[in-house]
């Protein structure tokens, strides 16, 4: 039986019990009068407390959902409708919490356990408080996850100067900032905001630079070593089994037949020839180490390319290929002519390899003025880097080619860093760009 029903049958008979008391009043059964005066105050009490216990039941239940309480642990099924539809309201939003207590822990898990320093705050009234401090950041800095500005401006002084600074404004930028008395470091400092129902917070990602720098650089090296050891064991492999049946021939037969001796001569050659591979290997590895440092003077940039081009001009011809230049400006730089003439060959060499065995060949160079630093592109449209090799093509010593040594692209890199510029690659609209850039002498 409903709520509602109960509630209605209970008015009913205290009116009926009114009417009988009037009836009773008229009539002057005055002690019967009495009486029913008794029923009709204990059913008025009675009802006032069975609502009372009803919307109580519901009261705690709606206060624990507005206050988030979901400790009741209850699957028993109600008699009451309203009670059972509010049950499953409760046990829902029970379900919805514990999936976002979870995703909460996963998310948290997450940001502990990336190796970047992050600071979030939120904005309260005219201040801001810190909302997460990540592991990592508390980690970097040795400080411990405090919770207010106050006691971060106390800690971490530079960075809450300048974030001040910043008027808590979107930025990418580097900062240095010392810590418990060492040498400064550097770091890429990165903030944005971020408003949702009617919060606002601030993200602070902090990197830093030398730890970035030792990261790739044992990254390359692992990579290098990789090259080298497999390079190596490629030629000492035949040479050590060449030279055990070799000594095998030589210990077992005292005097050699002619099929002997042409195979003691091809396991000489072999060996030989593996052992010319190992020393042009070597030879390679010093141009990159042992590199000269560049002898400079003013040089016209764009006299350099064309000279280069003008070397592969019959290799370009052979192949039929379209070499478009378009220069547009001719700007001194302070180079050393003969190092960035063999920057440049090499890259021309690499283009002419990815468009010599395509329909249409072209290559295009160009040279102008961007962002107060000299640009130089050569782009052709060969089919491109495949996406598995593009962290490697400046890897010394890795190539694709059959003919190629591997040191073309790290070795031009190297050069071009010594000139305080940079080489890039990109791949777009089906062309590839090999890009030069330097800053305006």
């Amino acid at each position: 039986m409903s709520f509602h029903l109960k509630v209605f049958i209970r008015i009913l008979a205290l009116l009926v019990l009114a009417l009988v008391a009037v009836w009773l009043f008229q009539h002057h059964y005055s002690y019967t009068f009495f009486i029913s005066l008794v029923v009709i105050l204990g059913g008025l009490i009675e009802l006032y407390t069975y609502q009372r216990k009803y919307y109580g039941i519901i009261d705690r239940l709606v206060l624990a959902m507005i206050y988030n309480d979901f400790s009741l642990k209850s699957n028993k099924k109600q008699a009451n409708e309203t009670f059972q539809h509010l049950q499953q309201l409760y046990q829902k939003l029970q379900l919805e919490q514990e999936q976002n207590q979870v995703k909460e822990l996963v998310y948290l898990n997450i940001l502990n356990n990336l190796e970047t320093g992050i600071i979030i705050f939120e904005r309260q009234e005219n201040t801001w408080n810190i909302f997460l401090i990540n592991d990592y950041f508390s980690q970097l800095f040795d400080i411990p996850k405090v919770k207010s500005w106050q006691n971060l401006s106390r800690l971490l002084p530079n960075l809450t100067q300048y974030l001040e600074h910043l008027e808590f404004k979107e930025s990418k930028t580097s900062l240095d900032m010392r810590i418990e008395g060492e040498e400064k470091q550097t770091f890429m400092l990165q903030t944005s905001t971020t408003v949702s129902q009617g919060q606002e917070f601030y993200i602070v990602l902090l990197d830093s630079i030398q730890k970035v720098l030792d990261k790739k650089e044992k990254d390359t090296w692992e990579n290098l070593m990789k090259v080298i050891s497999h390079e190596i064991m490629n030629s000492l492999t035949p040479i050590h089994s060449l030279a055990h049946n070799t000594l095998e021939i030589l210990e077992e037969e005292t005097i050699l037949s002619a099929d002997d001796m042409d195979d003691l001569k091809l396991s000489v050659q072999t060996i030989a020839n593996r052992t010319n591979h190992l020393r042009q290997f070597i030879d390679n590895y010093r141009k990159l180490t042992m590199l000269p440092s560049p002898s400079k003077t003013w040089v016209n940039s764009a006299e350099i390319l064309v000279q280069s081009l003008a070397i592969l001009k019959p290799i370009c011809q052979q192949y039929a290929i379209d070499v478009q230049t378009v220069i547009e400006t001719h700007l001194s730089q302070y180079w050393d002519a003969k190092q960035m003439e063999q920057v440049f060959i090499n890259l021309l060499t690499n283009a002419i390899y990815a468009v010599k065995n395509q329909d249409n060949k072209t290559i295009v160079l160009q040279v102008y003025e961007r962002n107060n630093r000299l640009w130089i592109d050569i782009i052709d449209n060969g089919k491109g880097i495949p996406d598995e090799i593009k962290q490697k093509i400046f890897i010394p010593f890795y190539t694709t080619r059959e003919d190629g040594a591997g040191i073309g692209l790290p070795l031009s890199k190297n050069i071009v860093e010594m000139h305080n510029g940079y080489l890039t690659f990109n791949r777009k609209d089906d062309l590839t760009y090999f890009s030069l850039n330097f800053p305006l002498a």
